[in-house]
């Protein structure tokens, strides 16, 4: 290709050959025809070959073109399934926080309205086994015995794998059981999804059913995947088991608790009430001093008693507060009595102070709580005080007024370093002879309870201060 001659060179050969003709030297003319004829059929032959190939190189991208489209509208198709999937992943995953918060079967009416707002659905149900859930408060949920109605489920739900349902409404049998409401028949229209849920601890036992419709007779198809649907129902199944095992487990302990408390109080009458009639007829001081220390017992133990019982009512959250106007100073009177060995051996005294005055008598500081919860309260505190303080040292009540009444205990003794983060932790106690980590637990949920705080400063200089506000 490169031994073709160029344009001005062909155009001198066609000089040339005019020359050779006019001087009429055919074989000179003849030879260069030919040479310039061979070159023409040349160069037309690779024209041509370009032209093919040009053309093929045209008809080629054409294709790549029409797959380049074929390749952006699948991709845009994925690009939105794959969104699509996404966006009800999040649905499910914020729909499954909700799950995560039940605690009581009371709140799952709630909790149910929470997911219909979440998945955009009309509504969300849930029917239980009334068998199962004997025993608990009243939910306000709908419930069956479902052995009773076990047709009408088999004849809804698929047998194989999980049991679902998924399609118009109307090709249920008996929406009413399913949702637990006798206006859901097949005549209402929409689409639905329905879901057995299983005890997992018994894969063979049902607890429930739960339902989700929709009015789109659309939104829930037969063809539609249910991966995530399915998933989410076991989890709530999973959820409503631990929820009802835990609250039965409650209620069994609190019965347990209520006949364990009324065993121990009947053999504690007679050692309550008989030393009454001892100390009748008793004139020896020292057998007088062991029965009072006899009867002091019971009634210390009849005060741990009903202490422990409404100690676990306000772990679980099921004490009933019933407030009344409380005057602290008859309480911390009687705590002082109380405490009177421990304080003689510790050469100290108890100093009340009202609102930054010396108590001398007669003054009065009310505040809004029970009695008997705050008497264990600051009884607690403040033999804890007394304990701690130094030898000769006084451990000192301060009571002020404002917008949360102030109770501030103070002793010269200092918590120990580790005792600092968890001294309110139940259990907590480091080097106190007897200790069971009880006293300033119980403190923090009695100030809890009456909707106040509690908090402890300690330091070498100052000593310990405990404050409650309430």
């Amino acid at each position: 290709m490169n031994d073709l001659p160029t344009l001005k060179k062909f155009g001198e050969q066609l000089d040339i050959l005019k020359q050779f003709s006019e001087q009429g030297e055919v074989k000179k003319a003849g030879a260069l025809a030919q040479s310039i004829f061979e070159n023409y059929v040349f160069v037309r032959d690779m024209f041509l070959r370009q032209e093919d190939r040009l053309l093929a190189a045209e008809d080629s991208l054409s294709d790549s073109e029409l797959k380049a489209e074929k390749l952006e509208v699948s991709l845009t198709q994925a690009l939105s399934s794959y969104s699509s999937d996404f966006e009800l992943f999040g649905k499910f995953c914020r729909a499954l926080d909700h799950v995560n918060t039940l605690k009581n079967i009371a709140d799952l009416p709630n909790m149910l309205d929470d997911i219909a707002g979440e998945l955009e659905v009309t509504k969300v149900s849930v029917v239980l086994d009334r068998k199962l859930f004997a025993g608990l408060p009243d939910s306000g949920l709908p419930t069956f015995f479902l052995k009773g109605c076990m047709q009408f489920i088999d004849a809804t739900l698929k047998t194989d794998g999980n049991r679902i349902f998924i399609g118009p409404i109307s090709r249920m049998m008996r929406p009413d059981v399913f949702f637990g409401d006798p206006d859901m028949g097949p005549e209402k229209g929409g689409s639905c999804f329905a879901f057995g849920l299983m005890n997992k601890y018994n894969p063979d036992e049902m607890i429930g059913l739960l339902s989700i419709y929709d009015p789109s007779v659309s939104r829930f198809n037969p063809e539609m995947g249910t991966d995530f649907l399915e998933h989410f129902c076991s989890s709530i199944a999973s959820t409503l088991v631990d929820v009802v095992t835990h609250q039965k487990a409650i209620v069994l302990r609190e019965d347990i608790d209520r006949i364990t408390h009324h065993d121990l109080k009947t053999p504690l009458n007679a050692v309550i009430n008989l030393p009454h009639l001892l100390l009748a007829e008793e004139e020896d001081p020292d057998k007088i001093e062991m029965v009072k220390a006899i009867q002091d017992s019971g009634y210390r133990m009849l005060g741990l008693i009903n202490r422990s019982y409404d100690l676990y009512k306000l772990e679980s959250g099921t004490y009933d507060l019933d407030p009344t106007d409380v005057n602290l100073i008859p309480l911390l009177q009687r705590i002082d009595l109380d405490l009177m060995d421990l304080i003689k051996a510790k050469n100290s005294v108890l100093q009340i102070f009202v609102n930054k005055e010396t108590f001398e008598g007669g003054e009065f500081f009310v505040v809004r709580g029970e009695e008997l919860l705050l008497f264990s309260m600051l009884a607690n505190l403040i033999k804890n005080a007394f304990e701690a303080t130094p030898e000769g040292k006084p451990v000192s009540v301060g009571l002020e007024g404002g917008d949360k009444s102030s109770i501030i205990i103070h002793n010269y003794g200092t918590v120990p370093e580790p005792m600092c983060k968890n001294f309110f932790e139940k259990y907590a106690t480091f080097g106190k002879k007897g200790g069971t980590g009880l006293g300033t637990y119980s403190a923090s949920l009695i100030a809890g309870i009456h909707n106040g705080e509690i908090k402890m400063l300690s330091t070498e200089d100052e000593g310990t201060v405990v404050t409650v506000l309430i």
